[in-house]
C-alpha cells in the first residue's frame, strides 16, 4: 500500500525515516529523468535526490513546517534547485580551468618566443668577430667600465671603446634582424 503525502511526513516527525524513506523513493524516477537530460547522471541524480531527502528530513522536524504543495512538487523543486546550483557550479570551475589552460598556454608560448629570440640573439653574436664577442663580454657580462675595456682590448682610450661597441652592437643588430644573411 502506497503512503499518503501525509502519512510520510508524520513518519519523519516522529523520527521513522526507514519508513519515511520507502514511500519517498517513488519520486526518484523524475529527479533522476530532470538530472540526466540537464547533462547528469545517475550518480548525480543520486546524490542530489539524497541532498533534498536530507533538508526534507530536517524541514519536517520543524514545528513551524507545513507542506504548501504535493509532496512530489516539493521534492521535485528541491532538487531542481540544487542541481541548477550544481550545474552553475561546475561551469564555474570549467570556466576557471579554461581560463587557466589559457594562462598556461600563454606562459609558454611566450616562454619559447624569448627562448626563440634568445636562440636567434646567440646565433647574431656568434656571427660576430671574435674582438667584438670579447668587447661584448666583457661589458655586459664581466661589466668592466670602457676604460678597462681599452686597456684590455689594446684600443687607444674609451672613446675609441665606446664606438667599437657601438659598432659591434649595430652589427649584432643587423645579423639578428636578418638571421639568414
Amino acid at each position: 500500500m502506497r503512503m499518503t503525502d501525509e502519512q510520510i511526513l508524520h513518519e519523519l516527525k516522529t523520527g521513522h525515516y526507514s519508513k519515511a524513506a520507502k514511500g519517498l523513493y517513488r519520486y526518484f524516477p523524475v529527479v533522476r529523468q530532470m538530472v540526466m537530460k540537464n547533462s547528469g547522471n545517475k550518480q548525480d541524480a543520486e546524490d542530489v535526490y539524497q541532498e533534498a531527502l536530507l533538508i526534507l528530513f530536517r524541514k519536517a522536524k520543524e514545528e513551524r513546517f507545513k507542506l504548501t504543495s504535493k509532496l512530489d512538487t516539493f521534492i521535485y523543486s528541491l532538487c531542481r534547485y540544487q542541481w541548477m546550483n550544481e550545474l552553475r557550479k561546475r561551469k564555474k570551475e570549467a570556466s576557471a580551468d579554461l581560463e587557466q589552460a589559457e594562462d598556461e598556454a600563454e606562459t609558454v608560448h611566450s616562454f619559447f618566443e624569448e627562448e626563440k629570440q634568445f636562440a636567434q640573439a646567440e646565433r647574431a653574436v656568434l656571427k660576430l668577430g671574435k674582438k667584438c664577442r670579447e668587447l661584448l663580454k666583457l661589458f655586459y657580462f664581466d661589466q668592466l667600465g670602457l676604460k678597462a675595456i681599452a686597456a684590455r682590448l689594446g684600443f687607444s682610450n674609451e672613446q675609441v671603446a665606446k664606438n667599437q661597441k657601438y659598432r659591434c652592437l649595430e652589427k649584432a643588430r643587423e645579423h639578428f634582424l636578418s638571421p639568414n644573411a
